[in-house]
């Protein structure tokens, strides 16, 4: 007998069999590692092929916007900060490794991030978490921010 999920597992999961994430999977953007509920687990496909792990805790998802952190999809575990991607000015805000001590990227789609920072609404409306859109909108905000001219590879390299 098949263990019944939640309804935010289920809502989850419809928002990764839609067009919109596996559009993005198609074109190599992302994709999805594992799911063991509430957690996910993504890698995100930046501009040199290097492929970022992220690791997602979704609870009471989509209402509440899910948080993640860079995560090592080779040792299962939290990527070390030597191995966090960097750049000029946009990449190294949003993964920033002294940011709640890397348990979050600093960005407005993130539930860490966007408490005590209510300017970032007016500031950033399209970087607020959409729960109609949902993982996706947080996937794409990463995938932007690795894909942009502002993207320097990893620290370490």
């Amino acid at each position: 007998m098949e263990a019944a999920i939640s309804p935010d597992e289920a809502v989850f999961r419809s928002h990764l069999a839609g067009g919109r994430f596996r559009s993005g999977a198609a074109a190599g953007r992302w994709r999805a590692v594992s799911v063991a509920w509430p957690h996910a687990v993504f890698g995100v496909r930046a501009l040199d092929g290097v492929e970022y792990g992220l690791r997602f805790e979704c609870g009471d998802y989509p209402r509440t916007p899910p948080t993640a952190r860079p995560w090592d999809l080779e040792k299962d575990s939290p990527l070390s900060h030597d191995r966090w991607p960097t750049g000029r000015e946009r990449v190294p805000l949003a993964f920033n490794p002294n940011w709640k001590n890397g348990a979050c990227l600093y960005l407005p789609c993130d539930r860490q991030s966007i408490e005590g920072h209510a300017n970032w609404f007016q500031k950033h409306p399209s970087l607020i978490w959409d729960p109609t859109i949902g993982v996706v909108h947080y996937l794409r905000v990463v995938h932007d921010l690795l894909n942009s001219g502002d993207y320097g590879g990893r620290r370490a390299a």
